[in-house]
């Protein structure tokens, strides 16, 4: 299983419910706290072009991010993943279910 890296505001409602639901299956994962000045978070932002919250990094053994995991606004994104840069891609969910579903089954 590859790493995976749960980008997460306090007090979000989305955030607490991934955490909620991930803690529901056992499931072990890295929660980063983008309160404040994060750069992991300001990257990631940066590079999927989305800033809305929680998002999921999904990292090779090396540390390496190699796929972003982020809401859409745009239904015909949904589900689909595509290319953000070399090495990298991103996967667009509309749900904080269809969100804790793609990172169960990595």
């Amino acid at each position: 299983m590859p790493k995976v890296k749960l980008l997460v505001l306090e007090g979000c409602i989305r955030c607490n419910a991934l955490k909620n639901k991930l803690n529901f299956y056992c499931s072990k994962f890295e929660y980063v706290s983008c309160d404040g000045d994060n750069k992991i978070c300001d990257y990631t932002e940066e590079l999927s072009g989305c800033n809305e919250y929680p998002m999921a990094i999904v990292l090779d053994i090396n540390g390496k991010i190699t796929e972003i995991v982020h809401f859409t606004q745009d239904y015909e994104m949904v589900g689909k993943k595509y290319k953000l840069m070399d090495g990298v891609a991103g996967y667009s969910v509309y749900s904080t279910d269809q969100l804790v579903d793609y990172i169960i089954k990595l």
